[in-house]
């Protein structure tokens, strides 16, 4: 990296001395050694995962399947490592070159560096930079909520960052789910604060909102309550954090209500989760399985938690909705209380519910290919390229019509960008491709004797001519290919789903870990109860297949009589959804 002083001769165009100019060179040389040692220690590295590996298999009774893909995993990971390495000796531009289908993990980092959705090079673990494209997409998803949330009347506040350590400690329960996850704040510059207390960077809301709430509810009158914030929280993740999915900074919209009955709180549960499903099937194109936590798994200090969880395409699941039914438990402990139509106190019943940048991770995984990014058009930054394709760069007249398309366009409330720059037309497509622009308008001299335009749907780059020899005709061809690849995403998103599901037939354990590993994931297995006496039984099956039991489906006719929970032997009351999770 160029020292200041450097980057300011840059800028004023100032040339370095023979003496810096030296120095440049002999830092250059050492930045190549330095990459080449690093790449021969991946290399290495990758040698010594393969030899352990292989150790390892040799003393075994002959291995199994999943371990040997696990090993070529490695040394693929490693093999792809020291060629990285490599090319930075070298100096070399590294470009976007992953297969999602081989190996998931390396194409997911590389579409979110390569696409400019985050980078990881801020300094502190855990907390990279949403760029622009890839905050504009999280964005529109929590604007599109935050409409759904005005239709529903639930009305966007905003609550203090810091929250004394008092607050958490009132609900015992709530902040022991989150105890080791707090980032505390101690002091204001070199003082402590002047109520002596410590103040944690909100990990989640309940107890900075439901102070206010039992302030602010006194009467049956001033229910329903119901408020949301678009936010970040902060949670100490001490597992290996992920862009999106695992992170210490939190970006997310949170609502939280307040209702006179139970009855009033889960309607208004289900109302939220029907918006969740608009926002996820319809505006995302993707889908999930919704499920009830078992009783181990819920949030902490609720009645009970509503999630959906998505199957990525490395099979794990990733979840992508949190929706709880709090009762009054927290109404109590925060002495949420109203008078009713009787004049007699009652505590409020309660919900909470939420979305984060894990929609986002789930909705690029579920949607991109080899090429990159395939963006949904309604949360795409720009869901068309207006690509003039000129032989010369004389041609003005094909220039300017791509500009007055992109106008007519614009004008009907579709996001445009024209790329008229001296690229060649391969890395125009190479740049637009990765980054996922749904649909490519391409027009050239031919074109525009013909009254056409040529359109180049993402998904399937599939050329097709489509007449524009009136702004209406333009406007409709491509108003009705966008909605024509958001049925393709959603057709095929729902059927990854599908083909995800599978059934434990033979009440082995060993069928489940198979089928986890082979297909992804989740085995639906005959399982005794959902409640705290089931937790032992979901470690067992942790233990033998790497998954755990995820949750259960309200409502969803029992096992036969006579079936036997696959863990303990006791008599199956439930289908247990057992998965790998993020």
């Amino acid at each position: 990296m160029a020292s200041v002083y450097q980057h300011y001769q840059a800028v004023k165009g100032i040339s370095p001395t023979v003496d810096e100019k030296k120095q440049q060179q002999e830092e250059k040389k050492k930045k190549k050694t330095a990459a080449a040692a690093a790449a021969a220690q991946a290399k290495k590295g990758g040698d010594g995962a393969a030899a352990a590996s292989s150790s390892s298999s040799s003393s075994s009774s002959g291995g199994n399947s999943s371990n040997s893909r696990r090993r070529q995993k490695q040394r693929e990971k490693a093999a792809a490592k020291a060629k990285a390495a490599e090319a930075a000796a070298s100096g070399e531009k590294q470009t976007f070159s992953a297969d999602k289908d081989k190996d998931f993990a390396d194409w997911y980092e590389q579409v979110l560096r390569f696409a400019e959705i985050v980078d990881k090079r801020y300094p502190v673990k855990g907390m990279p930079v949403l760029r622009p494209a890839g905050f504009y997409m999280h964005n529109k998803i929590m604007n599109l909520l935050e409409a759904e949330w005005e239709k529903q009347d639930i009305m966007k506040a905003q609550f203090p960052l810091l929250i004394p350590r008092s607050f958490l400690e009132i609900e015992k329960d709530h902040v022991k789910g989150f105890a080791e996850e707090v980032f505390w704040v101690t002091r204001g510059g070199s003082h402590p604060f002047e109520d002596g207390q410590e103040y944690a960077l909100r990990p989640t809301s309940e107890t900075a909102m439901y102070h206010m709430f039992h302030i602010w509810v006194q009467s049956f009158r001033d229910l329903p309550l119901k408020v949301h914030q678009t936010c970040n929280v902060f949670r100490y993740e001490t597992k290996q954090t992920r862009p999106l999915i695992r992170a210490r900074e939190i970006h997310w919209n949170e609502a939280h209500t307040c209702h006179e009955t139970a009855a009033e709180a889960l309607e208004n549960l289900e109302n939220a989760y029907s918006a969740y499903l608009y926002l996820i099937q319809d505006c995302c194109c993707f889908t999930g399985q919704r499920l009830r936590r078992p009783v181990w798994d819920q949030f902490p200090g609720g009645e009970h938690s509503d999630v959906m969880d998505t199957v990525m395409p490395c099979g794990r699941v990733l979840q992508t909705i949190g929706a709880h039914y709090l009762g009054q438990k927290f109404a109590k402990v925060f002495d949420i209380k109203f008078r009713d139509q009787s004049n007699q106190y009652e505590h409020a019943y309660m919900t909470c519910y939420g979305v984060s940048t894990r929609l986002l991770a789930a909705c690029l995984s579920t949607h991109g290919d080899n090429s990159g990014l395939v963006n949904p058009p309604r949360i795409a930054q720009y869901q068309v390229l207006l690509l003039p394709v000129v032989q010369k760069r004389s041609d003005r007249s094909t220039v300017d019509k791509a500009h007055e398309y992109a106008a007519v366009l614009r004008a009907a409330g579709v996001r445009v960008v024209v790329d008229d720059s001296t690229k060649s037309p391969g890395d125009k497509f190479f740049h637009w491709e990765l980054r996922g622009v749904p649909l490519r308008v391409e027009v050239g001299p031919r074109d525009l004797k013909a009254q056409q335009v040529v359109l180049v749907p993402r998904d399937t780059k599939k050329k097709e001519s489509a007449p524009a020899a009136t702004s209406e005709q333009l406007v409709q061809a491509v108003q009705d290919a966008l909605a024509a690849l958001e049925e393709r995403l959603r057709t095929k998103a729902f059927e990854h789903h599908r083909t995800h599901l599978s059934t434990c037939t033979s009440g082995s354990l060993e069928e489940v870990k198979q089928l986890l590993y082979e297909r992804g994931g989740f085995v639906r297995v005959p399982f005794h109860s959902m409640g705290k006496d089931g937790e032992e039984a979901d470690k067992l099956i942790h233990e033998a297949t790497g998954g755990e039991v995820r949750g259960y489906v309200p409502g969803e006719e029992a096992p036969p009589a006579g079936t036997l929970c696959i863990a303990t032997g006791l008599p199956a009351k439930h289908w247990g959804y057992v998965a790998r999770a993020y």
